[in-house]
């Protein structure tokens, strides 16, 4: 009887503890399939706890009804009590396991903020949010976590700019979107909760662009002739994709990589490209190369006119470089190994808070203007710290 009792036990122990959680499965199914297995187990330790305390119960009832005053029944009335005990500690067993289960089953309910891809960076005028267009939609950080936000279709934003009041893109629609495809540049104002078509609607989509956060210049390089543009270049719009002139880009040299408009100077536009950084005044129709070494990865304009210059010739490197004077100033910056910076921005509320993407879609931010640096997302998983 001990022996049975005891392998039931055991049996039922097995059954709610969830062990399935370490069994393989695919990535993108593995935080489901970990969040079902902790709450069948607390269905399985709730069905133990019922069909406990009716064999409690039962048994409590039985030794009620016992005559002590013969031998058999007193034996009887010890073997049920022994029962009792072992049915009494399986029900607490069970309930205090309960509690643990509820817990592990709520954590793993936690949203898995994932990146597909990083294409852009950018902070809203009061610094409290960051945007990054992750290929199916954005991720939002805010108090030190990442967001989907629930707003919104999932379009794969390309060309991503932030401005002081939302965000210029191009890009494509999300899957089932009524929008043609490219989108050509639109315009949000409300956080891509709605987004305004400003040009090139189902014509064309800019990979490289930029914005001015203030001037809204917008610049692009255009991989093909359209309605308003008649051959492939370099070019740029005063009016929100109206109109367009294009750039003789007289004085850059090699393969173009990174641009940046400046925040506030109108005209003022830079390219980084496999042979350095270039520097224009007059909308890119001249160039003059600044004394930066290696290819550029990276670059942006900062809000005290100062570039943030990425490079990757043996080791990847941050440069802070001053448009007056024309000093250098090299910021600390985490080993990335074999990776390289893609994306880096200035928070224009808290000018000592800056932040990087790199190739491997990896996230670091700096709170002391890139003297320490703190990991927010790994290999395109967001961190929770």
């Amino acid at each position: 009887m001990k022996k049975s009792i005891l392998s039931l036990i055991t049996g039922l122990i097995l059954f709610f503890i969830p062990f399935n959680v370490l069994a393989h499965g695919t990535e993108e199914h593995a935080g489901e399939e970990i969040t079902n297995y902790w709450n069948y187990g607390i269905v399985a330790s709730l069905l133990i706890v019922v069909i406990f305390l009716v064999l409690f119960v039962l048994v409590k009832s039985k030794m009620k009804r016992l005559n002590l005053k013969t031998k058999d029944n007193r034996e009887k009335r010890n073997s049920l009590s022994k029962q009792s005990t072992i049915y009494k500690w399986v029900l607490i067993v069970s309930l205090l396991s309960v509690i643990p289960l509820a817990i592990f089953a709520n954590v793993n309910k936690e949203e898995k903020i994932t990146f597909k891809h990083i294409h852009g960076l950018g902070y809203t005028s009061d610094g409290e949010e960051l945007y990054v267009p992750a290929h199916d939609g954005l991720r939002v950080y805010k108090d030190g976590s990442w967001t989907n936000p629930k707003e919104g279709d999932n379009h794969d934003y390309m060309g991503f700019s932030m401005f002081s009041d939302g965000f210029f893109s191009s890009g494509h629609p999300a899957p089932g979107s009524d929008l043609a495809n490219p989108l050509g540049i639109i315009k949000s104002t409300d956080k891509g909760k709605t987004i305004e078509q400003l040009g090139l609607y189902g014509e064309i989509d800019f990979h490289g662009m930029t914005v001015g956060y203030d001037t809204r210049e917008i610049y692009v390089f255009n991989p093909s002739e359209n309605s308003q543009m008649d051959q492939m270049g370099f070019y740029y719009s005063v009016d929100e994709a109206k109109t367009w002139t294009q750039s003789e880009l007289k004085g850059l040299q090699g393969k173009a990589i990174g641009l940046a408009a400046h925040p506030t100077k109108q005209g003022i536009v830079t390219i980084g490209t496999n042979q350095g950084i270039f520097l224009s005044d007059n909308y890119g129709n001249s160039f003059e190369k600044l004394p930066v070494s290696g290819a550029v990865s990276a670059v942006s304009f900062d809000h005290q006119n100062n570039l943030l210059i990425a490079t990757e010739s043996n080791v990847a490197k941050l440069l802070q470089f001053n448009l007056s004077t024309n000093e250098i100033n090299e910021l600390s910056i985490p080993d990335l190994k074999d990776d390289v910076i893609t994306y880096v921005k200035q928070n224009p509320a808290h000018n000592n808070e800056l932040v990087f993407a790199t190739k491997k879609r990896d996230i670091y931010f700096s709170h002391d203007e890139g003297e320490t640096w703190e990991q927010s997302v790994d290999e395109g998983i967001a961190i929770t710290h």
